[in-house]
């Protein structure tokens, strides 16, 4: 792989990413799970959820950023605004993660599907998306296809074991 489509990749195959299709799907098994839970409101605890742990990543990685190496003469104001892009550009993969599973649970919102369906496409998307990250990042190293569907495959069943731990956990 060039080192032009490297960088688009890193940037798609995060560990952002990876958290925020995890979040996601956690929590949609524990919202979804609640006695008449609504498509409306699944969907507004989803969103409202990956925008909250999307600011506090944002929040974390800025303050770590603040230590970075920087020019002498910069102002604290530059310093900060340099923090927080580098966040922004880390993190952006999180908020990214929520698109599908959103598009997904407002189909059941507007009744094209029904709630369950919605909620198990919405899984089934998740760690479909989880197995394609795999692949990529497998892909990035190798050109061989077995390691790479390999690696689709293991993070597509983590994401299965991730989602059932975080379901378990709440």
């Amino acid at each position: 792989m060039n080192s032009e489509n490297w960088g688009a990749v890193k940037q798609l195959v995060s560990e952002s990413a990876i958290h925020g299709v995890v979040l996601i799907s956690g929590l949609l098994v524990i919202v979804a799970n609640q006695p008449d839970a609504p498509s409306r409101e699944t969907l507004v605890k989803v969103l409202a959820t990956a925008a909250v742990f999307w600011l506090a990543h944002v929040y974390a990685g800025t303050v770590a950023h603040l230590g970075d190496r920087h020019e002498h003469d910069q102002t604290p104001g530059s310093r900060l605004a340099l923090a927080l892009r580098a966040s922004l550009k880390h993190s952006w993969g999180m908020l990214l993660a929520a698109l599908l599973p959103a598009l997904i649970l407002g189909f059941g919102v507007l009744g094209l599907l029904s709630h369950e369906r919605a909620v198990w496409g919405t899984l089934w998307v998740d760690v479909a998306i989880l197995a394609v990250l795999g692949f990529i990042g497998v892909a990035t190293w190798t050109d061989r296809l077995w390691p790479r569907l390999v690696g689709g495959l293991a993070t597509g069943l983590l994401g299965i074991v991730m989602i059932a731990l975080k379901a378990m956990i709440h």
